[in-house]
């Protein structure tokens, strides 16, 4: 009984976390707590409850993102302290941790939890690596890997070189930089396209690319900013790369107001639809 009203106190803190620190302390006390095999079983349900229906239930994406980065960090925890044997052919949480987190650098500091979690075995071995794929690139690009199959690896081993096993760490980092971001205001908005996560589906969303009061370019989509760096400009268009993205691609935004996004070969992904 301690274990599930403990953490039901820490879900209400977490809901309100963007405003306070993570408290891991607590994490960490909570989970060494967790004595028998049956206790950490019944950890991992509670988290996907979590996740299934608290996460998802929150329409703040303030809560939603620092919830999203709590239930992260608790998972890594639990590998951490009592090792990756606890997770299990039926353990689904570190699958619905990573596919229903929505900020980009959260996602990629988590990258290690799911290779670690593949190399145990289990469930995550019925959805790798297309699931996974599918939503980093959703994430950072809103760019669908559907039926590309045979990039599947380049894209994993990007990953993977990048991957830093400082993994609460980088979660921390990335929770205080998305408090960071909270803090900044509007200046202008540059240009806005329709979501077109392939060249023939537009979304009823849109995305934007302003101009915020540090006098930075950043993406705003869905409430997220996403830093833009410039990497080049010409007579006709400024180029930009999302701040720490995996995969190299970046975006080409002329100055009529045109967007496409480009992969790493210079090759056109996306050629987007100006949103009226």
């Amino acid at each position: 009984m301690k274990t599930y009203l403990n953490l039901f106190i820490i879900v209400l803190f977490g809901t309100s976390i963007s405003y306070s620190q993570i408290p891991i302390e607590i994490y960490k006390s909570e989970i060494s707590d967790l004595k028998t095999e049956a206790d950490i079983d019944a950890y991992w349900k509670n988290l996907y409850h979590l996740d299934q229906n608290v996460l998802l239930k929150l329409k703040n994406a303030k809560a939603s993102d620092s919830m999203s980065i709590c239930n992260m960090i608790r998972t890594a925890l639990v590998l951490d302290i009592h090792g990756t044997k606890t997770y299990k052919f039926n353990n689904f949480v570190p699958i619905v941790n990573l596919g229903h987190n929505l900020e980009s650098n959260s996602s990629l500091a988590f990258w290690p939890i799911i290779q670690k979690c593949l190399n145990t075995g289990g469930a995550i071995k019925q959805v790798y690596p297309a699931y996974q794929l599918e939503n980093i690139s959703l994430t950072i690009y809103s760019y669908s890997l559907l039926n590309q199959e045979a990039i599947y690896p380049d894209l994993i081993e990007k990953l993977n070189k990048r991957a830093n096993f400082s993994v609460i760490q980088n979660l921390v980092e990335a929770f205080n930089y998305q408090k960071k971001l909270q803090n900044l205001t509007q200046v202008e908005i540059l240009n806005s396209w329709i979501i077109q996560p392939f060249t023939n589906l537009k979304e009823e969303g849109s995305f934007e690319f302003v101009k915020m009061s540090d006098n930075a370019v950043y993406l705003r989509k869905h409430g997220q900013l996403q830093k833009l760096n410039l990497l080049k400009t010409n007579n006709t268009s400024k180029f930009y790369k999302i701040e720490n993205e995996p995969f190299g691609w970046y975006y080409e935004y002329k100055n009529n107001g045109d967007l496409s996004l480009y992969n790493d070969k210079n090759q056109v992904l996306i050629q987007y639809t100006k949103h009226q």
